[in-house]
């Protein structure tokens, strides 16, 4: 393999992964994807742990789905959301252990509580990202 052909894999792989990285930029798409961290849910239950509406999360589930971050299956008139893949949940957890080591961590990147944070904040306006509605852990 030559050396250009090398430069213009690393190009595409980093162009496809800044792709992947834009999707849950959103902090509704990542609201959605804290909703997923315990497993297949309706577009109702991600839509109510999202706290968004059920269009809204239709909407944003669906360009998920075209860009591999969820997947879908039918089970009869209910359709079930899931992640594409679990090792997004690891690259997460590395991303966030990265932040909270280096001490610039928000409450809201802590994974497992994502959800939960953005409920006690009582956030209303979607367009808001998670930055700011807290502000930076320091020790």
């Amino acid at each position: 393999m030559s050396t250009k052909t090398t430069h213009q894999d690393r190009h595409l792989d980093c162009i496809r992964m800044g792709d992947f990285f834009m999707i849950l930029a959103h902090s509704t798409r990542m609201r959605i994807f804290c909703a997923l961290q315990n497993g297949p849910r309706s577009v109702t239950r991600i839509a109510e742990e999202a706290e968004i509406s059920v269009s809204n999360a239709s909407q944003h589930l669906r360009l998920m789905r075209d860009r591999g971050a969820v997947i879908s299956e039918r089970q009869g008139q209910t359709v079930s959301y899931g992640i594409a893949d679990q090792r997004f949940f690891q690259a997460a957890n590395l991303i966030r252990e990265a932040l909270d080591d280096r001490n610039s961590v928000t409450e809201c990147s802590r994974f497992a509580v994502c959800t939960q944070a953005l409920t006690e904040a009582d956030q209303t306006d979607e367009a808001h990202s998670i930055e700011s509605i807290h502000q930076p852990i320091t020790h």
